[in-house]
């Protein structure tokens, strides 16, 4: 083991820098960040392999599904080998032939950008750098330090002013008729005018930082547009027009509560009780709005 700390008292660029300097492979492991979550990056010889700023999520992989360079068949096969073979499922994809090759070297690179950019704002936890003879999401591809770090202090610069172009994590963003930019394609898919900024970011393989720099820029590119408040304000805004409307309580009646994401009907709600108020009965009609 070459190092252990604690990130309060070392930021995460100036381990990558100290152990950049290193020849050879090195895996820096570290764990709690802000949301209690675990991350890695590996290095060899002066340049950034693999990185995950969280190894739960599967980020370059389901960057890789959502940008449609994996089909259903070759996604089902690569999840049964990692099973079995104990190799990361990127891994798995690369080896088994499953991922569209002319995707795969620039997708990685954002996946490493933005999971960069989004490690540089973990402040609490700790890490640990060991010398390893393997590196999780190897997949022969590797970026010098320095050329990544100059493009994830740009995608920073971009961070503050795209997070109040979007208003917040609760934001619903919209598509809108526009030229989609080619490297955002993916992105875009799964704007529907119903998930929030946050649940683009979980849904996205894009991470905390990137998710909002590339949705600003679908913004700005005219294809997407930020809603202001949420889908339960404008629940709460159609109850209130229907209040107005029906001055008297209507007769209940049974509608399927259909679910903002992801889609679905769910089990149709039991009528009101005599007790409850007028909004709160309206409310109950306008929810699959």
């Amino acid at each position: 083991m070459l190092l252990t700390g604690s990130l309060n008292a070392f930021r995460v660029q100036e381990i990558l820098g100290l152990v950049g300097r290193k020849p050879g492979q090195w895996l820096i492991t570290m764990q709690a960040g802000p949301r209690g979550r675990a991350a890695f990056v590996g290095l060899r010889d002066r340049a950034v392999v693999s990185v995950s700023a969280d190894t739960t999520r599967q980020d370059l992989a389901r960057r890789l599904v959502i940008e449609g360079a994996i089909g259903t068949t070759g996604l089902a096969e690569a999840l049964r080998q990692a099973g079995e073979s104990g190799v990361g499922l990127v891994r798995a994809l690369v080896d088994g032939d499953k991922v569209e090759p002319a995707m795969i070297p620039e997708c990685v690179r954002q996946h490493a950008v933005s999971a960069l950019a989004s490690l540089t704002h973990w402040r609490s936890g700790t890490f640990a750098v060991d010398e390893v003879d393997s590196l999780p999401d190897d997949v022969d591809l590797s970026f010098p330090v320095a050329g990544l770090g100059v493009e994830v202090t740009g995608m920073l610069k971009r961070w503050r002013p795209a997070s109040d172009l979007l208003g917040g994590p609760n934001t619903v963003i919209a598509p809108y008729p526009g030229q989609v930019p080619g490297r955002l394609r993916g992105l875009y898919s799964l704007i529907d005018g119903h998930r929030t900024v946050a649940e683009l970011i979980d849904a996205s393989g894009h991470g905390d930082v990137g998710t909002v720099v590339d949705l600003a820029d679908l913004v700005e590119a005219g294809c997407a547009t930020p809603m202001s408040g949420s889908m339960g304000a404008l629940e709460q805004r159609l109850a209130m027009l229907a209040a107005m409307e029906h001055p008297t309580k209507p007769e209940a009646k049974p509608a399927p509560n259909l679910s903002v994401i992801p889609g679905g009907a769910q089990a149709t709600p039991p009528a009101a009780e005599p007790s409850e108020d007028l909004l709160a009965t309206l409310l109950k009609g306008v929810r699959g709005v």
